[in-house]
């Protein structure tokens, strides 16, 4: 029989491993990738996605000391989150004002 002294720090860092390797988004990306999102026309969804690995990778200036790498998984989200606005949100967002607006809202961040 396992000890409890063993299964205790066992699931501890199995914890702190799985927190760890989970990405973690700050707020001002989140909302680079709102925007992103709503300056994009309709579209299926590979193709708003495509058109926003685009848009970041063009906007790299080769003088950059840090260049920006698309985030797919981030682009899902964001994606993600506008398919579960309500119907009349939907129609709201059709306006790029709106859109950030809502959009960020559901992903609770406060614009600046």
């Amino acid at each position: 029989m396992i000890k409890l002294k063993v299964i205790v720090p066992v699931v501890a860092v199995v914890c702190a491993a799985v927190w760890w390797f989970m990405p973690h988004y700050s707020n001002q990306e989140k909302a680079y990738y709102v925007s992103l999102y709503c300056l994009q026309p309709t579209g299926s969804d590979q193709q708003i996605l495509a058109r926003m690995q685009q848009t970041v990778e063009n906007n790299n200036q080769d003088y950059a000391l840090k260049k920006r790498h698309f985030i797919p998984e981030l682009a899902h989200y964001v994606i993600e989150t506008s398919h579960h606005l309500t119907p009349v949100e939907q129609q709201r967002a059709q306006q790029s004002e709106a859109c950030s607006q809502l959009l960020l809202e559901r992903l609770h961040i406060t614009a600046q």
